[in-house]
């Protein structure tokens, strides 16, 4: 059978059209993809410029805190205290479209764990310094054996602390470290280390990579005063660490020695100094809406005040003695 002539022409321009739909909704559905790619390519390239404009408002802060180091240390190289300009608080530069807050804190003005080191020229002394902190804290006093098996490169236990042994026999086993501690953070790997004990001790508490830094009695937490004064009560601590704010700090240690409210108090002098080489920066940047966070530690030398970034953490961090966090944005 033949068709007619005009069936054929209605049925091509029927496949022709239908062509035709197929190729614009083919077209249409590359086009819409396109464009999303496209949108998601502009979005992640948009993040990705704030974030890097953050992070370098970051290092802009770490910056200025080097300089403010580095200016104290010009007009007052002999002794570092509270009442000047690298100590105050909430410390804010605004910058085109952003900001940035920064905190300066004197690890020196803690107590350094890794003076329990069999590295540390007066490790006995720091012994009885950090038992005295715990105590006062009430806080279990093993932890100073717990922190010296850690850190020695030996297999010997302490009488309260654990080595190896000790910790392969958990259930998920690990070695000590055997060496300095890096960060604070490592006391969550001792042996029977309670979170709110954590969050006690992290605030009064350093690892600084020389086992000798002196403990700064300019800036030493009133707690830390009281363990190194035991006779002291809490309301005594508090007092001297007021009072010596109106002196502007001790000259030297022997002036602290001579404090009236330390009198007859046989206090150790090893240890002790009134400069600081060592200082933790907590700095909060915003650029637009976008926040970014950087620790930073912070060498400063005794010598001629040139500062070394040893350390940085990009993470946002939280200090538990700070009610007006950097990590809270508002």
């Amino acid at each position: 059978m033949i068709l007619p002539p005009t069936f054929n022409r209605r049925q091509q321009r029927g496949v022709a059209l239908i062509s035709v739909l197929l190729i614009v909704v083919v077209a249409t559905v590359l086009g819409v993809a396109m464009s999303r790619e496209q949108n998601y390519a502009i979005t992640r390239a948009r993040l990705f410029l704030e974030q890097s404009r953050v992070q370098q408002y970051a290092m802009g802060g770490e910056e200025l805190a080097r300089q403010i180091l580095h200016a104290d240390f010009v007009d007052a190289p002999q002794k570092d205290t509270l009442v000047e300009t690298w100590a105050q608080r909430g410390q804010t530069f605004e910058f085109e479209d952003g900001e940035v807050h920064l905190r300066i804190e004197d690890l020196q003005g803690r107590f350094n764990l890794n003076a329990l080191s069999d590295a540390a020229t007066n490790n006995l002394v720091a012994r009885g310094q950090l038992t005295n902190l715990l105590l006062q804290q009430g806080l279990d006093p093993s932890l100073v054996d717990r922190v010296a098996d850690w850190i020695d490169n030996n297999q010997t236990v302490r009488p309260l602390g654990a080595e190896d042994f000790d910790y392969l026999g958990l259930e998920r086993p690990y070695r000590t470290s055997g060496g300095l501690l890096a960060d604070s953070s490592e006391l969550r790997l001792l042996l029977d280390m309670a979170p709110d004990t954590l969050a006690v001790l992290l605030p009064l508490v350093s690892t600084l990579p020389d086992p000798n830094a002196g403990i700064n009695v300019n800036t030493a937490a009133p707690a830390l005063l009281q363990a190194l004064a035991p006779a002291l009560t809490a309301e005594q601590a508090e007092a001297l660490a007021d009072s010596r704010q109106g002196i502007d700090g001790y000259d030297n240690v022997q002036a602290f020695m001579q404090d009236d409210a330390l009198a007859g108090q046989n206090i150790p002098v090893a240890g002790l100094s009134v400069q600081s080489g060592y200082f933790q920066v907590s700095i909060r940047a915003r650029y637009q809406a976008r926040f970014g966070y950087l620790t930073s530690i912070i060498q400063r030398d005794a010598t001629d005040g040139s500062l070394y970034v040893i350390y940085r953490d990009l993470s946002k961090k939280v200090y538990p003695d700070n009610p007006d966090s950097l990590d809270n944005p508002g």
